[in-house]
């Protein structure tokens, strides 16, 4: 079974969009979706059948503000993230309810304050909205906290940015691992080294840019977004040539 994990990277996420569509165009078809972050995002779109429209999405996000003082209130902070990934996934993806979908994708998120990895199914969820908000949610940057079961939720990547593991341990023994570092290393947790990425009882093949993404973490410039989107389309279609 094949599975694809996609690294959390904020919105260097732009290259994962493309990726997703890019192996959809060439015919590669994943039956099991993972990702921490940002990374979860584009694993909910490929778990609702939007992986053709992923750049789209994305380039709609382009020339956005990531911080908002009209809706600091709300928000708790004047940091729009939320809004944004919230909006984004309801009005744009259609993510809430995709326990009947034929694609499964595997949320990571952190518990807070005992920081033990939570791995959230879309299978089992009947709103995947509050995992992706966990998953995304960095605490003091983000204002308003994830409670989801009365577990209080933050960002996947702080004990698995990259869950290639979850894909093996549900029965992927082929995985692709998607990374935005050129010599193909991932981040795993903020206090681990950058590694190769690898899973004992799968083969794990990379897909990462070949030069660096002009895109930063934390900017919606839309031509930076394009070009991480296009860069991402390319080796996309690449690995399933």
């Amino acid at each position: 079974m094949l599975g694809i994990a996609f690294e959390g990277c904020a919105c260097r996420a732009a290259f994962h969009a493309g990726v997703a569509a890019g192996l959809e165009d060439a015919g590669v078809r994943v039956q099991l979706a993972a990702g921490a972050s940002s990374g979860a995002l584009i694993a909910a779109g490929i778990a609702a059948g939007r992986s053709a429209e992923l750049p789209s999405v994305w380039r709609g996000l382009g020339g956005r503000s990531i911080l908002s003082m009209r809706r600091v209130l709300r928000n708790w902070s004047p940091f729009d993230m939320s809004h944004l990934v919230r909006s984004t996934l309801r009005t744009q993806l259609g993510v809430a309810d995709l326990r009947s979908s034929p694609l499964e994708a595997l949320i990571t998120a952190t518990r807070i304050p005992t920081f033990e990895r939570r791995v959230f199914s879309s299978r089992e969820e009947p709103d995947l909205i509050a995992p992706l908000l966990g998953s995304c949610f960095l605490p003091v940057l983000y204002g308003r906290p994830v409670w989801l079961r009365g577990e209080l939720l933050a960002d996947g990547g702080i004990t698995d940015n990259l869950p290639i593991e979850a894909l093996v341990e549900r029965g992927c023994d082929e995985v692709i691992a998607v990374v935005t570092s050129t010599d193909g290393t991932a981040l795993k947790t903020p206090l681990r080294p950058r590694w190769i990425p690898r899973a004992d009882g799968a083969r794990v093949q990379v897909i990462k840019p070949r030069t660096p993404l002009a895109i930063r973490s934390w900017e919606l410039d839309p031509d930076r977004i394009a070009r991480a989107i296009d860069e991402g389309f390319a080796r996309g279609r690449e690995l399933g040539a």
